[in-house]
């Protein structure tokens, strides 16, 4: 190497060294393990993914099954924005997937603390509703 670009090289490391440890040495009164935010354990209103997934979908209007929970949407800010429910089919075959607006999704518990899902459409329309597809971008 030159001596020329060895003395450059050497100026910009050295620099981005020296300007990276700014943040190490600087006390902004955060954690110091770079963890601000963590859970200990899951919070008495929350839901794992694994409580939801897999679990039966019953209808308000018919008080049927209409499907069960195969996935969940989850936006860049980590919020749920939808929840895709099978549908149709007979032991999985020719089930296929719709997407329901998590807004449309009521949960409760029953008499048995079980969690009880529910959407406001019949099996029908459910049915009927377009199909979804994962774009599998991410």
């Amino acid at each position: 190497m030159r001596p020329a670009k060895a003395v450059a090289l050497s100026a910009v490391v050295g620099s981005a060294m020296v300007l990276g440890l700014g943040g190490v040495v600087a006390d902004d009164g955060g954690p110091a393990n770079g963890f601000d935010t963590h859970l200990s354990e899951k919070p008495a209103d929350g839901y794992h993914a694994n409580d939801l997934i897999g679990k039966s979908v019953m209808s308000t209007t018919e008080d049927e099954e209409v499907g069960s929970i195969s996935d969940l949407v989850i936006d860049q800010d980590g919020s749920i924005t939808a929840v895709v429910v099978g549908v149709g089919g007979f032991l999985g075959i020719g089930e296929k997937d719709v997407a329901l607006s998590w807004d449309s999704v009521d949960l409760a518990q029953d008499a048995d603390d079980e969690t009880v899902v529910r959407v406001d459409a019949d099996e029908d329309t459910l049915d009927n509703a377009p199909e979804y597809e994962d774009a599998g971008t991410f």
